[in-house]
């Protein structure tokens, strides 16, 4: 080889083209037996002697050229016996529904249905009542403030109290003297319950006061003593339907007439000046309560009024507290006792009230009109005896008869003065079942 040397002073060397040296061919590596991606630790760990520099890699021959054998067959699955192998079976195949509902597409397809379907829904509901309220507007249309049913047919009862006004000083004030209002619905001689109810809100008859929404007796056990309950706490009351049959049984006792044998007589029994032919089964159970009853005790129903007009409650208007309902653009006035002491529903093309669930509840009736006077005119109801439908409170009406004497609750409206408003709660507590109760008294 002859010496060269390069521009920045470095001697090399380069085989000389007249050297008659024949070339050599390159030898083969030999093969080690034990190669590094045979052994335990892998690739990572050759020694430096097995990676050489890539010129050297590059002069020597692929091992399949000689007749050696080939590099694969060295090659082992040794690292599936390592302790981190866990030798998997084979995997199970999912259908492909399941990755179907998985998928985040046909989740965010579902939420974007079920809200169609929920926005449809409650368009729906909202363009019938809009086309429901639309009709009992219309139904209301044409009467006048009186309005046009109950203005001249109410009939006059001299025996009947038709509105009785509250005192003033039992209604709470805003900003004033801390006192409550305490509206219970149906008892039906439920004793041990209203108790039970009288304690649980603290009733203090220094600074509270007792409003009996009606219908306090018959079908529990203990009418008598809810009766006596109510006049020893100066509670005040309305009549309802049971207290009027009760009342026209006791007049009718006590009457100075012939009366005639009914169906079901006892035809050993004392005469007792009733007039059997008119009574029902039911009222059997009526006069018995009324020959119970005391004097007083007659006197104290009979002075229920059918409306009582508690006065202005700051956020609710002017209060009324009657047993059943009101007929909407009917004066109290002109209210009809009947319905007053019955009546559940309203029929929209007539505008009759009705005792029966046929129709519209008179509820809806009632805020649609209240709706259409001014603030200062507008009336909030009171009212209980529709245990089927149970509590419905509502902007002018508040429906507080949940069932006691099936097992229901028994109920009571508080209202209280506050700073600026009048508070409202609602307060109940569970009834007994009726096969656990002692049965009413004969």
């Amino acid at each position: 080889m002859a010496p060269t040397s390069t521009s920045d002073g470095v001697k090399t060397s380069r085989p000389s083209l007249s050297s008659s040296t024949e070339p050599t061919a390159p030898q083969s590596p030999a093969v080690d037996t034990n190669p590094p991606w045979n052994s335990a630790s892998g690739v990572n760990s050759m020694s430096h002697k097995h990676r050489g520099s890539w010129a050297e890699q590059q002069t020597q021959s692929p091992p399949w050229t000689s007749s050696r054998r080939p590099l694969i067959d060295f090659v082992e699955n040794g690292w599936q016996t390592g302790p981190s192998y866990d030798h998997p079976e084979i995997p199970l195949v999912k259908p492909r529904w399941t990755a179907m509902f998985r998928s985040q597409r046909f989740r965010r397809s579902i939420a974007t249905y079920t809200a169609l379907l929920a926005v449809c829904w409650l368009g729906w509901r909202w363009m019938s009542q809009k086309e429901e309220n639309a009709g009992l507007s219309r139904a209301l249309d044409g009467n006048s403030r009186t309005g046009r049913y109950g203005t001249n047919m109410r009939p006059v009862f001299a025996d009947m109290v038709h509105i009785k006004e509250l005192d003033g000083a039992l209604v709470p004030k805003i900003g004033g003297e801390e006192r409550r209002l305490v509206v219970m619905g149906d008892v039906h001689g439920c004793k041990e319950e209203l108790l039970k109810l009288l304690d649980k809100i603290s009733f203090d008859t220094k600074s509270d006061h007792l409003i009996l929404a009606g219908d306090i007796v018959r079908k529990g056990p203990d009418s008598i003593g809810v009766i006596e309950l109510a006049r020893e706490l100066g509670a005040s009351c309305v009549r309802g339907n049971h207290e009027d049959r009760v009342i026209l049984a006791y007049r009718d006792l006590h009457a100075n007439h012939l009366p005639l044998p009914g169906p079901m007589e006892d035809p050993h029994t004392e005469d007792d000046d009733l007039d059997e032919e008119s009574f029902s089964h039911g009222d059997y159970k009526d006069r018995k309560l009324a020959q119970r009853l005391n004097h007083q005790q007659a006197m104290w129903l009979q002075d229920c009024p059918l409306i009582l007009r508690v006065g202005d409650i700051e956020g609710m208007g002017k209060v009324v507290v009657v047993h059943a309902g009101l007929m909407p653009g009917v004066e109290l006035e002109n209210q009809d006792p009947f319905n007053v002491m019955n009546m559940r529903t309203i029929d929209r093309k007539t505008l009759l009230p009705s005792d029966g669930r046929r129709g519209v509840a008179w509820t809806k009736l009632w805020k649609i009109y209240q709706k259409r006077l001014p603030s200062k005119d507008r009336t909030t109801v009171i009212y209980g005896h529709d245990s089927h439908r149970g509590l419905s409170i509502e902007t002018y009406s508040k429906g507080i008869d949940t069932g006691c004497v099936k097992g229901g609750k028994l109920t009571a409206l508080v209202i209280e003065g506050g700073r600026t408003t009048a508070k409202q709660r609602i307060v109940s507590i569970k009834c007994k079942n009726p096969k656990h109760r002692p049965k009413e008294a004969a």
